[in-house]
């Protein structure tokens, strides 16, 4: 079965090479333009930063962090983007949208990742990596892999819009329901990561957050 996985994964990967490589795209310009706007804020916005970092890093090591109220949360805001990305995926004109929501992905992690590194210097490094890291290492391929299924069926829809007959509409349900099943499966792996980031994450900062400020 693994091996199936495996060989279905490369085929899926090898036809959609050139969408694959310009969801990339958008997201490492999304992850650049969070490190520029770092780089481009304002002395008073950088204090007003620090400030709110000083004090998450007091709750941190002074109060236990409710566990459940953050898988929740972080559960609510990775569902409302991968619903996104499937109704933007059963629009023709969805594609360029897709491409955004990445891209804005990409801006909050690269500019997170550039606050902790222009602050805190290794100390930033060696935050950010316990501190967004481990979920996000199954969190964000999840939403590229969906971001990827989303622009090629809105292409398929694109390409098949043309065509006017029953053998065409019954294969795009079909094609519908696999697309749709697929996400349902990716979500199952981004739950996984939104348990890490509630409940092995926290423990992780506390640990480190003593040395921080």
């Amino acid at each position: 079965m693994l091996k199936r996985f495996r060989v279905l994964m490369y085929s899926h990967m090898e036809g959609n090479s050139g969408i694959y490589f310009l969801v990339s795209m958008f997201f490492i310009i999304g992850i650049s333009a969070g490190v520029f706007t770092v780089k481009a804020l304002g002395d008073y916005q950088k204090q007003e930063l620090i400030s709110y970092m000083r004090v998450f890093f007091h709750i941190l090591n002074d109060t236990s962090i409710d566990s459940f109220a953050v898988f929740k949360q972080s559960f609510i805001n990775n569902l409302q983007t991968i619903v996104l990305i499937w109704i933007l995926g059963i629009t023709v004109i969805g594609m360029p949208l897709i491409l955004i929501l990445v891209s804005i992905r990409g801006l909050i992690v690269g500019f997170t990742v550039g606050f902790l590194v222009e602050q805190l210097g290794v100390k930033g490094v060696v935050f950010a990596s316990i501190s967004i890291l481990p979920q996000n290492l199954l969190i964000l391929p999840c939403i590229i892999i969906t971001a990827v299924l989303g622009i090629s069926f809105s292409k398929m829809l694109l390409r098949n819009k043309i065509f006017n007959n029953s053998h065409v509409h019954t294969s795009i349900f079909k094609q519908f329901i696999l697309y749709s099943s697929i996400i349902i499966s990716i979500f199952t792996v981004i739950v996984l990561g939104c348990i890490i980031e509630a409940y092995v994450t926290p423990v992780l900062m506390g640990f480190f957050s003593k040395n921080m400020m």
